[in-house]
């Protein structure tokens, strides 16, 4: 029986951080359950883009901090590595994600090792229900062990962005979009999430919940709404499901929770401790506009496809506040989007609603807007 903690943290201050995941962890085992002396203990936060903290995009320094101190006290050795989405990871744009998400000031800090190449290899997973070879970074070889630091998000995709996806972020990043065009269904997407998590193998994931990201998450589109929680566990499923319930989400609704019914991962009995679910639970959390993306029709694939084109939000690059950066160009993964007239365009034929030009626009310069007949179900109420 998996245990999840819920503990109440109101602000970031490295004192509180660091009482909160200490009391997150203490049902656990505390942090000698997970690190032992010696141990290369990699730190994998939520670094999507390089955005300041108050943004609720990428996770707080402050837990981070929080456990890089707690490791080192159980003797281990500490180093943080991600990589984030599309043509950032080179030294440029590890040195711009690490300054803007305050882990370059943690690292000055602590002497913390921030790593920043983008050496991958290939990592064959012959009991992967999905893919047999994963790509990912080099430095989660490294590791002995490694604590994964999800933010609590929504996901435009895949509804929720928490335990589960934040292993994505080991895919090194312009490898991200090839599986989102090999994966356009998101049942298939998230069957690769399951096959990252089963061969990344976190041993501890504690989450950020203190400042977490509402609406059309996980990027720029979303926005910040306190929730003053940090919440901890060993099984990633567990940790999601609860985090679901915490923000109003049926688990069993989402493609996620589907594919880790379907490997026998899910559902099972969780263990809570700390705050009570029902009195951290929220009931006005905004969902991403995209929801209905993350409830795939089965078996009719014409129908899917003309659901996809027609009743799913398409991304729509903002004339004026388009700055025709091309970051979106080089991060399609289907070609779908060009630059003409200083603003980008998207071949709407093309695009697979991956929606990874909306998570990496640093502008956040790209809507995700529904077509006539979207809106009048939105309206009706019907979706």
């Amino acid at each position: 029986m998996p245990t999840v903690s819920i503990v109440r943290c109101g602000r970031y201050d490295l004192s509180e951080v660091r009482r909160a995941v200490e009391a997150a962890l203490a049902p656990l085992g505390g942090i000698r359950a997970f690190v032992r002396p010696g141990a290369r203990v990699l730190l994998k936060p939520n670094l999507l883009i390089p955005a300041a903290p108050e943004r609720a995009i990428t996770t707080h320094p402050a837990v981070v901090e929080a456990l890089i101190g707690l490791v080192r006290e159980a003797g281990g050795e500490p180093f943080i590595a991600d990589s984030p989405a599309g043509p950032l990871h080179n030294p440029v744009g590890m040195a711009a994600l690490y300054r803007k998400t305050g882990m370059a000031e943690v690292a000055g800090r602590t002497g913390v090792v921030l790593r920043r190449e983008a050496d991958s290899l290939q990592v064959p997973t012959p009991e992967g229900a999905l893919l047999k070879r994963i790509d990912l970074l080099k430095a989660w070889k490294e590791a002995d062990v490694i604590i994964s630091l999800p933010k609590l998000k929504t996901h435009n995709l895949t509804l929720v962005s928490g335990a589960l996806k934040n292993t994505f972020g080991l895919v090194p990043g312009l490898t991200k979009p090839g599986y989102h065009s090999k994966l356009a269904d998101v049942d298939q997407f998230c069957d690769m999430l399951l096959d990252v998590v089963a061969c990344v193998r976190p041993a501890l994931t504690v989450m950020d919940g203190v400042l977490a990201l509402e609406g059309d998450g996980p990027s720029t589109g979303g926005v910040p709404r306190p929730l003053g929680l940090i919440l901890a566990s060993p099984d990633p499923v567990a940790l999601d499901e609860v985090m679901c319930r915490l923000i109003g989400v049926d688990p069993g609704s989402l493609a996620l929770f589907r594919a880790a019914e379907r490997r026998g991962w899910w559902p099972a009995d969780i263990a809570l401790a700390g705050v009570p679910l029902e009195e951290a639970a929220v009931r006005d959390f905004r969902l991403p506009a995209a929801r209905r993306a993350a409830r795939p029709m089965r078996g009719r694939r014409w129908l899917l496809r003309l659901v996809t084109r027609s009743l799913t939000p398409r991304p729509v690059p903002r004339r004026g506040r388009c700055t025709a950066c091309g970051d979106c160009v080089r991060m399609c993964p289907r070609g779908a989007i060009a630059i003409a007239g200083r603003t980008a365009v998207v071949d709407d034929g093309l695009c697979i609603r991956c929606y990874c030009c909306h998570e990496i626009c640093p502008e956040a310069a790209v809507d995700l807007r529904f077509s006539p007949a979207g809106r009048l179900l939105r309206l009706a109420g019907l979706m």
